[in-house]
């Protein structure tokens, strides 16, 4: 049969392009446990939010302890439960935060507030956090799927290993959108009504959340590119996405 690859991909659609992009063509790729036929490996596409919170300048690493009542965790446990019982190869890639076309969840909510005017640099703010560009997602799909030496139950996490700051993410989305100035809450008396105003956006925008890929890079031979970098020269034209 031709090549193939379970993706199991619920929360990530939008990843769907990118990892049509990057596969070699022919290769079967089933969003569900086909009934017959079924390719020999299986990719699970989940989360960091699964790790458990930790100290700020600790690296998170696949050992890490995780919120056992992350649904997610779960889903992974089920997922591998699933590929054992199948006699397939499972894979679990915890990623950060995604950033790509259609992307959701803690990006989007930050370009957004950046588009709308209400997101705001804080000095001193120096809040680090891991990301990863949905096409290194897509490039470690493409890995498994050429037949990347990953054993049953292996968990990588994927991030872009730079781990920006938050300010250079923001500044880096803003100027995707056509160089958008971001203001700064100089004053004390303004970052005390920023804090007292925006509360959770505020607790988010200054929680360090940094995660190790080194696994993925080593095991796979990931090279990734900086999100910052890639926002900054990439190309965007109509057959980009």
């Amino acid at each position: 049969m031709k090549k193939g690859i379970i993706i199991i991909d619920r929360g990530f659609g939008f990843i769907r392009p990118y990892v049509q992009a990057a596969l070699e063509a022919g290769t079967l790729v089933h969003t569900v446990f086909p009934d017959a036929d079924a390719p020999d490996v299986a990719v699970m596409l989940s989360t960091t939010d699964v790790y458990a919170p930790g100290k700020p300048t600790v690296l998170a690493g696949e050992n890490s302890a995780v919120d056992p009542a992350h649904p997610r965790v779960k889903a992974e446990q089920d997922f591998l439960a699933e590929c054992g019982c199948r006699g397939i190869r499972g894979v679990v890639l915890r990623c950060a935060p995604v950033v790509g076309t259609g992307m959701e969840g803690f990006v989007r909510n930050l370009a957004s507030d950046i588009w709308r005017g209400i997101f705001f640099h804080f000095p001193g703010n120096d809040t680090r956090m891991s990301v990863v560009h949905a096409t290194d997602v897509a490039a470690a799909i493409r890995k498994i799927a050429e037949g990347a030496d990953v054993a049953h139950g292996t968990v990588l996490n994927l991030t872009d290993g730079a781990n920006p700051t938050l300010h250079d993410l923001a500044e880096a989305l803003a100027f995707r959108m056509n160089e958008k100035r971001i203001s700064t809450l100089s004053t004390r008396p303004q970052q005390m009504i920023g804090r007292w105003i925006y509360g959770p956006k505020y607790r988010a925008w200054t929680t360090e959340r940094t995660f190790d890929g080194s696994a993925a890079c080593r095991i796979l031979g990931l090279t990734p590119t900086p999100v910052c970098d890639y926002l900054r020269t990439h190309t965007y034209d109509e057959t980009s996405l």
